[in-house]
């Protein structure tokens, strides 16, 4: 059974992404409302890693009715104040992949708020969703976690922006960085520079587009097996626990599919400001991407680049997709260490000098 009456609810209403009324002012104004923390419970058991850092766990409830699982990852030696926000791909937790990346962000210097998707946190008692899904909706609860968060740690004393924020999301995190991006003034935050992967389906599918897919899954297994001989040992064996497979959140991931499959994604990016300095790595063997359907979304956008790269979907677990994006965040943290300005050139342009550097440096396990 659903978590709600997903499809039947969902179309037709202002979180429809063909409404005219979709991200209004009275849509927002009920995205902070439902998004609101009503539960919030910090596991008691901490984790340090030497040289990454201290990690937290948490989960939270939102007045919406949705559970999220939450990792707070306060670095062991601090290089920038701005904190690195996101959340998870499809069907994946907070752990194996995902946290493999908080570590690398921690180990290169960064806060880290990194938050699972809906369902992914399960509580004493299963709080009743007020609504369907939506990705606006997601992506209004990491703004309001990251407030509350950020706070959290400036009340312990550490050194942190409360407000300017570094984003990153691969395939459902990216598309959910959308509405992030579009929906982070309302939120009282600013995205710094935005670094998102494999963001999928800005429009609705088509006959064709099933086809072509269809095609694609059949071809993954391949992908894959080139993936696992680039993987290391430490790696594989943490990456079973990647898939979240609770029966609490496989219902919550099989609700979140209506609104990936909707184009909600990119009618949330039609509406991220002009000025939004935003990277988007595509891969050359991944229908779902859409490459040219981004490309004509943000043509009217001079800080967005979008980088085609060799590989199918599952490119976003290669080391070399991490390290470009951690080049790119290692060229952020010089920009904003120097109040220097953040744009195409000094922030994507620079991160190809630094990547011979930081491809040699170790990784978090």
């Amino acid at each position: 059974m659903l978590p709600f009456d997903a499809w039947d609810s969902f179309e037709g209403t202002p979180h429809s992404p063909d409404s005219s009324k979709y991200l209004d002012k009275e849509h927002r104004a009920q995205l902070i409302e439902h998004s609101q923390l009503t539960e919030i419970k910090e596991h008691p058991h901490e984790e340090y890693v030497a040289g990454v850092g201290l990690i937290k766990r948490a989960g939270y409830i939102t007045k919406n009715g949705y559970a999220y699982s939450a990792l707070i990852g306060i670095p062991e030696t601090q290089k920038c104040d701005v904190p690195v926000i996101g959340t998870s791909a499809w069907t994946t937790s907070t752990e194996g992949h995902n946290e493999h990346t908080v570590r690398n962000f921690m180990r290169q210097g960064n806060f880290v708020i990194f938050i699972g998707a809906e369902g992914s946190y399960e509580p004493k008692y299963s709080p009743t969703p007020a609504e369907p899904i939506t990705l606006a909706d997601s992506a209004a609860s990491i703004l309001n976690y990251s407030n509350h968060a950020t706070q959290d740690l400036v009340e312990q004393g550490y050194d942190i922006d409360p407000t300017n924020r570094l984003l990153i999301g691969e395939s459902r995190g990216a598309m959910v960085g959308m509405g992030v991006i579009a929906l982070a003034n309302d939120f009282d935050q600013n995205i710094l520079a935005s670094d998102l992967a494999a963001p999928c389906l800005p429009r609705k599918l088509q006959l064709s587009d099933i086809r072509n897919l269809t095609e694609q899954i059949s071809k993954e297994p391949i992908e894959l097996f080139k993936l696992a001989g680039k993987l290391t040992l430490s790696r594989l064996i943490h990456y079973p626990s990647t898939l979240d497979l609770s029966p609490y959140s496989l219902k919550h991931q099989f609700a979140i599919g209506f609104a990936l499959f909707s184009g909600e994604a990119g009618a949330m990016a039609r509406h991220i400001p002009n000025e939004a300095l935003l990277h988007i790595t595509v891969f050359n063997n991944d229908i779902a991407s859409m490459h040219s359907d981004w490309q004509e979304i943000f043509q009217n956008h001079p800080n967005v680049r979008i980088t085609p790269l060799p590989g199918g979907h599952m490119s976003i677990a290669d080391p070399e997709t991490l390290s470009y994006t951690l080049a790119r965040n290692a060229s952020s943290q010089l920009c904003i260490n120097n109040n220097e300005e953040l744009n195409k050139g000094s922030v994507f342009d620079a991160a190809h000098s630094l990547m011979p550097r930081i491809s040699k440096l170790p990784r978090a396990s």
